[in-house]
């Protein structure tokens, strides 16, 4: 009885053990979606009264600021220091730079709090071909 009992645990072991094995050798890596800018063929019409709401600077999530300014019907963002990008809505509440270094969405909430994200192309190094190579990051907004 003692023998079929260590025979029977001997098995269930060994069934156990090719089954980790079989589950290991079965993992799949799905990779992260790559982000992408892109302008849209047709631009949201935003006057220059709605876009007074998004006027300003926002914090983000890396601790760099965020400003959103207009000069007359042109709308511009610009990151800390960085230069401006000339940006066009794309919705209510979001906006595109024509030059495809950034995407804006401003969550404005009842309560004065403001969320979002915004995606912005770093530059990582250059491609062979002597081009810049950027990728786009993700980066939350709010106070």
């Amino acid at each position: 009885m003692k023998i079929q009992c260590l025979l029977g645990a001997a098995l269930c072991a060994a069934a156990l053990g090719a089954a980790a094995q079989s589950q290991q050798e079965e993992r799949v890596t799905i990779p992260a979606p790559r982000l992408t800018i892109d302008v849209p063929a047709h631009h949201y019409s935003m006057n220059p009264s709605e876009f007074a709401d998004f006027r300003g600077g926002y914090t983000l999530s890396n601790g760099q600021t965020l400003y959103l300014k207009h000069n007359g019907m042109a709308m511009y963002a610009q990151l800390d220091d960085q230069g401006q990008h000339r940006i066009v809505a794309t919705g209510p509440n979001s906006f595109v730079a024509l030059d495809r270094k950034l995407s804006v969405r401003i969550d404005l909430k009842p309560d004065g709090d403001v969320g979002g994200e915004v995606l912005i192309a770093m530059p990582v190094g250059v491609a062979a071909n002597g081009e810049p190579e950027e990728r786009v990051v993700r980066l939350a907004m709010g106070n």
